[in-house]
């Protein structure tokens, strides 16, 4: 795990949200549902990025696009837990995106949480492009830059081409969770790492072949790409290259809110820039499952990235799997 101040992080996020989770018994379609917790934050991917960060040590800073009535509570939320923040003053109004998390399985979700995401504000060309110039402007002291979660509606290939190589332009390598087409722009634009999760990947390629997506993606542009595929772990493949670097998972998966686990892993690959690849999704895959184990996505506790590494089995290419203490 990283220490303090070791790893810089810029996490962008270009549609953020206001969380709320509600927890319920069992999520019965159709009925009256008694709420039995509810928490609300400041959220969006990339806000849960930049806080998984600091948990694992690391230094972070959030940007985001950020109006409405709920901006204020947004801004509140991010100073009372001393994440250092720039938001963008938007028009549009904030969106919300409600997590509705089961304690038991019902016969139609299998005890996954049911997320409703708004749409969130169209950004006119100026609030744009002062997004673009703000998060350049803070990235200048940050060797990684992550840009995650949906993009805001109306935004074009021409948009996001400009937000990747403006940042990689300013020396910052670029690493991107996004997906739909946001994904193939992000290989377009050179992104230095590209984070799809396995429905993504095939949603944008169009093919459910993992060599065949990953082939697609390079063929565009893309460099490093970590393919997430739930309980059968990651895998990453290196420039060029359709046989993975290396796999990790773990030995049994865990159950809880696997909501914000992407954000965790995109945390990891960021603050273990420049390890080897067996290392990096070794803490990657520790820290996605230790945020399953939170009740709210953003958050881990390291104890639990701690323990559950001794559970990662790593695989480099043609290698055995092996434990990481091996």
């Amino acid at each position: 795990m990283t220490g303090p101040g070791q790893v810089r992080v810029l996490c962008l996020t270009p549609n953020p949200a206001w969380d709320v989770t509600y927890g319920v018994d069992r999520l019965d379609p159709g009925e009256a549902l008694r709420v039995r917790s509810v928490a609300a934050r400041a959220g969006g991917k990339g806000v849960n990025v930049a806080r998984v960060v600091r948990a694992l040590g690391g230094d972070s800073v959030a940007v985001a696009p950020v109006g409405g009535l709920l901006a204020p509570a947004f801004a509140a939320d991010l100073e009372a837990a001393g994440q250092p923040a720039s938001l963008v003053p938007v028009a549009g109004a904030l969106r919300q995106a409600v997590a509705v998390v089961p304690e038991h399985a019902g016969p139609d979700d299998g005890g996954h949480p049911t997320v409703l995401n708004e749409p969130g504000a169209v950004l006119s060309e100026e609030e744009w492009g002062l997004l673009v110039r703000t998060a350049v402007a803070r990235a200048a002291d940050r060797p990684v830059v992550t840009i995650s979660g949906s993009l805001p509606p109306g935004t074009t290939q021409a948009r996001f081409t400009d937000l990747v190589r403006s940042l990689r332009e300013a020396g910052c390598p670029v690493h991107a969770d996004v997906s739909g087409p946001g994904l193939l722009w992000a290989a377009e634009a050179g992104a230095d790492l590209i984070k799809p999760n396995r429905a993504e990947l095939a949603e944008a390629t169009g093919t459910h072949d993992l060599t065949q997506g990953v082939a697609a993606l390079q063929a565009l542009g893309a460099r490093d790409v970590v393919v997430t595929d739930g309980e059968k772990g990651l895998a990453a493949f290196a420039p060029g290259s359709t046989a993975p670097a290396a796999r990790a998972r773990l030995d049994a998966p865990v159950h809880g809110n696997p909501t914000g686990a992407g954000d965790a892993a995109m945390a990891a690959l960021a603050v273990s820039v420049g390890r080897p690849w067996a290392e990096r999704l070794a803490l990657t895959v520790a820290t996605s499952a230790a945020a399953v184990l939170q009740p709210v996505a953003g958050e881990v506790d390291p104890e639990d990235v701690r323990r559950l590494a001794d559970r990662v089995l790593t695989e480099n290419v043609n290698d055995t799997p092996r434990t990481t203490e091996d």
